[in-house]
């Protein structure tokens, strides 16, 4: 490494700078990929870690983009868990030029970096709205460490190189009053996570904290995340033994001097959260983190811009590579990425399994019907194709009425003899009245002098012969 007497940044006043030595050397990321001339720092004052730049004026972000080893400057950031015990521990990634869509859940709230450099303001220009910071109590409830007063909101700055949550003094003391601790006397860490606030094991609280982010993102930070034992590193740099008795809280009260300091959410949100920052389009977003080993790059920008020979990390064949993010002016809208174009491949998918299935459906159904018909027609037994061709026969035959008619008949002509006799006539000869005086009787004609019998049978006769 060459040294050099040029200290970046001198002109702020930022005297430890100065103590500090800076010159440049060859950055080498793999085998295809060096980096030239690029400028290195060696801190001669206490440092806990060494640190890469992302922020706006990365010179590591804008030296990979001008080798064309991304498409974008845009990173995105999964700390990963570092519990206690191995299984709340995960490693974490850094995507340069895209984001790992595997550690992401649910939809993104993207919101625009701030420009403000003032002391004191967020560093990386990373600042959010807090609306509500609840601990999540083993006996089901959820109390609020932020005033009861109505539009209790603060802002926050998003920050991956801070280890702590760092809060103001009131909400601490809300922490303390609402988890039944006094706050006497009470002690920091000077360890690895250097001024977070110390507890006997005993006494360590043991439930989560939710803290939601404007306009609807609720991170929660699960117990394991938050409380931790006291580690620190010697002058090797290697683990020492935490002590046993005491953890450590991953809270910073802010007093004194730093009362008015902006609070921080640093790698305790981050172990449940997923940041992606857009240098580009001047804006991040955040997601619910999915702690997983599984990856899923989502690479950003124009890929076409990206030697193939840069070595820089190649997304998976099925990963779909969306177009930057939009920017938002208003950070409380909810703007997902590639939710259009996700809705109408779903809708469209819908659609084609509804139309596929309705022509199934109907060809099953003629292929049914049909098939059964043919088996119908297999399945007639001898018998039945018998009676089949009697029926047809005895439908075939058509009945005549019968001829053998008798022919008709006459009436005799010659009378019964046994009746032959004279028609009986009426007298012919007039009766008339008698023409003598009033009281005179009526004139008798002639009489018939048979006897009645006689007379009788007489008349008989004479009416048989006149029929």
């Amino acid at each position: 490494m060459s040294a050099s007497g040029a200290v970046p940044d001198a002109d702020q006043g930022d005297a430890q700078l100065a103590k500090d030595v800076w010159g440049t050397d060859t950055f080498d990321m793999n085998s295809t990929l060096a980096l030239e001339d690029f400028p290195i720092g060696i801190a001669r004052t206490a440092s806990l870690s060494n640190e890469i730049g992302l922020a706006r004026n990365s010179t590591f972000i804008s030296a990979l983009f001008s080798k064309e080893a991304i498409a974008s400057r845009s990173w995105g950031l999964s700390v990963g868990w570092q519990g206690a015990d191995p299984i709340h521990q995960v490693d974490g990634s850094l995507v340069l030029g895209g984001y790992d869509a595997a550690k992401t859940s649910g939809n993104n709230f993207t919101y625009p970096i701030s420009g403000n450099t003032s002391k004191g303001a967020c560093p990386g220009g990373l600042v959010v709205t807090i609306g509500n910071i609840a601990l999540n109590l083993k006996d089901g409830s959820s109390p609020s460490l932020l005033p009861p007063s109505a539009g209790s909101v603060m802002q926050a700055c998003v920050d991956p190189a801070f280890s702590l949550l760092q809060l103001p003094k009131a909400i601490f003391k809300s922490f303390l009053d609402a988890t039944n601790h006094t706050g006497e006397d009470q002690l920091r860490s000077v360890g690895n996570n250097f001024q977070g606030m110390l507890f006997q094991s005993q006494e360590a609280y043991d439930g989560d904290m939710t803290i939601s982010v404007s306009p609807g993102l609720d991170i929660r930070i699960p117990n394991h995340q938050l409380i931790l034992p006291d580690y620190s590193f010697n002058a090797q740099g290697f683990l020492t033994e935490p002590d046993p008795t005491t953890r450590v809280l991953l809270i910073n009260s802010l007093d004194g001097e730093n009362a008015n300091d902006m609070p921080v959410l640093g790698r305790p949100f981050l172990s449940s959260s997923y940041l992606f920052v857009d240098q580009d389009h001047a804006q991040f977003a955040l997601w619910s983190g999915n702690p997983t080993a599984e990856k899923n790059i989502i690479p950003i920008g124009d890929a076409a811009t990206c030697s193939p020979d840069v070595g820089t990390t190649t997304p998976s064949s099925t990963a779909p590579v969306p177009a930057p993010a939009p920017a938002s002016k208003n950070p409380n809208a909810d703007q997902n990425i590639n939710t259009g174009g996700i809705a109408g491949v779903v809708v469209g998918s819908l659609a084609g399994i509804v139309i596929v299935s309705l022509l199934f459906f109907r060809y099953y159904r003629q292929h049914r019907q049909h098939r059964s018909r043919q088996s119908r027609k297999a399945n007639i037994t001898k018998a039945e194709k018998e009676d089949l061709r009697l029926s047809a026969s005895y439908l075939s035959f058509k009945p005549e009425m019968p001829t053998d008619r008798q022919p008709p008949q006459e009436l005799p002509v010659e009378r019964n003899p046994g009746y032959a006799v004279t028609p009986y006539e009426m007298a012919v000869e007039p009766h008339e009245m008698a023409a003598g005086s009033a009281g005179g009787s009526l004139k008798q004609g002639k009489r018939d002098h048979r006897a009645p019998g006689e007379r009788k049978g007489k008349e008989r006769q004479g009416r048989t012969e006149r029929l």
